[in-house]
């Protein structure tokens, strides 16, 4: 009885994780859609901005403001099924603890509350676009602090993620080896970006080439290439292969 279960039980597991996996799809959409509806993104809202400028700004794209962020808020709980599932897979990496894979776990919904704690300041310098305009530059600063400096939790993702599959000890790794090297630069792409608090202008200000494009560029390659690679890995058993001598 318990043999005819079991296969069931996998399969009916697998089904749901095909389902997680695909939601990647309208993840990086709506991430995408986001950037392109928010007007203070393209280009960026500038640190430099006076508080009569930032207020007027406000004024200005109220409604795109708004509902850009109420969608980028989807996209920072759609990320967490998407990073769990990673974690799911790495049940089947040779280590000699699970410690990495609760790591990973406990940084999936760290990374999340970083992006929609930044909508909230956006969302609130938007709600009252009547305040002092030194109220609206502090929220707006607020957010773009936030939303740029916030990349600790992202850097502990891509490490965690990077050593689970130097250390998977197995002839055949449930991820290439380069996915580890990937997330590495994926870590050193993203961690200037925690240095934009400290000026307001150059490359490494939060509407600056290293800490903007770089960073947000390197995101959203990192889950489309996570994506190609977690597919095949989706396909193994969940244990692991005899390791090489």
């Amino acid at each position: 009885m318990a043999s005819a279960v079991a296969p069931a039980e996998a399969s009916g597991s697998r089904a749901g994780e095909r389902i997680i996996y695909w939601t990647w799809v309208p993840l990086l959409a709506t991430l995408i859609a986001a950037f392109i509806i928010f007007p203070g993104v393209i280009p960026p809202v500038s640190p430099r901005a006076s508080a009569t400028e930032v207020a007027a700004f406000y004024r200005q794209d109220l409604s795109r403001v708004r509902y850009s962020m109420i969608l980028f808020n989807w996209f920072g709980v759609a990320l967490i099924p998407f990073v769990l599932l990673i974690a799911e897979r790495m049940r089947a990496m040779a280590h000699r603890t699970p410690v990495l894979r609760y790591c990973v776990i406990g940084v999936a919904g760290g990374a999340p509350i970083v992006f929609l704690t930044s909508t909230v300041f956006w969302l609130l310098a938007a709600f009252r676009p009547d305040r002092s305009p030194d109220l609206t530059l502090l929220t707006n600063d607020l957010a773009w602090i936030t939303f740029t400096c916030g990349v600790p939790f992202l850097i502990a993702l891509f490490s965690f993620i990077a050593l689970a599959i130097i250390w998977d000890d197995q002839a055949q790794p449930v991820f290439p080896r380069w996915v580890a090297w990937f997330n590495v630069a994926m870590a050193l792409a993203v961690a200037p970006a925690g240095f934009a608090g400290l000026t307001t202008s150059g490359v490494f200000a939060w509407d600056g080439f290293v800490s903007f494009w770089v960073k947000n560029i390197a995101f959203a390659t990192w889950i489309v290439v996570m994506a190609t690679v977690l597919w095949p890995a989706m396909q193994r058993g969940d244990e692991p292969v005899e390791a090489t001598t």
